[in-house]
């Protein structure tokens, strides 16, 4: 039996350890999701919050011959979605935001790397305008991007995870892509 179909068992019968245990499993890459959406630690936490108590109440429908990730993916999306539709917050940016790659990969690290103090300068000031681009982007094109490029997202799955179709969230992701190349030869970072 999958350990998770055992703690996902267990949490019905409203065991406190096991869904301490199920979603400790899952802790890291829900934070990831919650702060790559509000980029403030605070606020990805008090979401990972609501996440939780979602999961608790909604755990006794989960079925438990379906894969759990994509539920939580989901939970989790549909709760950032809320989040911005409500609190209708200009969200800042990490420079700590793990990128899903490994744990030690942060948007800081993928941008550039430095390796002497002219290309360190270089590398912060790049670095401070792809998140103003990035921050400037729509919410319809931030999320679908960030999903992409930041959690490793398929279109499939981000589509699902959005209701929305696979041509729409293509679509999306492109126009993303447009505007921040845009943006960033604006700055002068790429050249046209």
């Amino acid at each position: 039996m999958d350990i998770n179909v055992s703690l996902i068992k267990r949490c019905k019968n409203n065991e406190r350890a096991a869904f301490d245990s199920l979603l400790g499993k899952y802790e890291g890459y829900l934070y990831n999701v919650c702060y790559g959406y509000t980029f403030n630690q605070d606020e990805a936490l008090d979401m990972m919050q609501e996440v939780y108590i979602k999961i608790f109440r909604n755990i006794h429908g989960f079925d438990e011959n379906r894969p759990f990730l994509p539920w939580l993916k989901r939970i989790a999306i549909n709760t950032c979605l809320n989040y911005k539709r409500d609190n209708k917050k200009l969200p800042q940016l990490s420079l700590d935001l793990e990128t899903g790659e490994d744990e030690s990969s942060t948007l800081l690290d993928c941008i550039a790397a430095a390796d002497d103090t002219e290309e360190t300068a270089v590398f912060h000031e790049t670095q401070e305008i792809v998140i103003k681009s990035l921050q400037e982007l729509p919410d319809n094109y931030r999320l679908p991007l960030t999903l992409r490029y930041l959690e490793n997202m398929n279109y499939e799955e981000i589509a699902a995870a959005l209701k929305q179709p696979v041509g729409t969230v293509k679509n999306s992701v492109f126009r993303a892509r447009n505007i921040m190349k845009k943006s960033l030869q604006a700055y002068g970072i790429l050249e046209v």
